[in-house]
């Protein structure tokens, strides 16, 4: 079970048992073409942190993956990005001295074998916006191509910015919603930084 108790503070270990598991049956995953939705409504509650850890474990232990079509291991391709850098990319392409079409940004996060979106539901979201992550959505989700995403919304409340529902519809096949602790992990993290270079300083 992926679903987590936001009001436990025990079910911490539970998040990391997710993460961990998700590394070890990454194969599973991608054949199912199954990723993972993490959301607090509290930012700096860990999501971006935990989605990078994942990621930078995959690339250490699955650097090949097999393709069915080809019939032969290839590299394996991951894409990270916020979807606020991500549409600003894309809209760069429209400059008439873009050297880069904004297709082959598309087609480059549509194909890749992971994507991890960081922070859906934060950009200015627009019909553009809009149509852009259902196509890109809509493609992997056919095409069994595992996506992580993070949010501040749960996979219901995205339908409050994307309206027309089809953002939300295609997540929900996509990825297991994790629910990620409503407190503030950054800043804890950053105290305890702070606190071990203050001891430093006045060694």
């Amino acid at each position: 079970m992926f679903m987590t108790n936001p009001n436990q503070k025990s079910e911490q270990p539970t998040r990391r048992r997710v993460a961990k598991n998700y590394i070890l049956k990454f194969e599973k995953m991608r054949e199912l073409g199954k990723g993972l939705y993490f959301f607090s409504k509290e930012k700096g509650s860990g999501k971006t942190r935990l989605a990078a850890s994942i990621l930078h474990a995959i690339t250490k232990t699955h650097d090949k993956v097999y393709d069915k079509e080809t019939q032969k291991y290839k590299p394996l391709k991951i894409i990270y990005s916020s979807t606020a850098d991500l549409i600003g990319e894309i809209k760069s392409t429209f400059d008439s001295e873009s050297k880069v079409k904004s297709t082959d940004i598309m087609d480059a996060v549509k194909t890749a074998d992971l994507v991890v979106l960081d922070d859906i539901g934060v950009e200015k979201v627009t019909g553009f916006v809009e149509e852009t992550f259902t196509r890109i959505l809509d493609y992997r989700l056919q095409n069994k191509k595992p996506t992580i995403l993070t949010s501040n919304l749960s996979i219901d409340d995205l339908d409050t910015i994307y309206k027309s529902g089809r953002i939300s519809s295609r997540i929900e096949k996509l990825a297991f919603p994790v629910i990620m602790p409503n407190e503030k992990i950054r800043k804890k993290i950053a105290q305890k930084e702070n606190e071990e270079l203050l001891l430093e300083l006045y060694e």
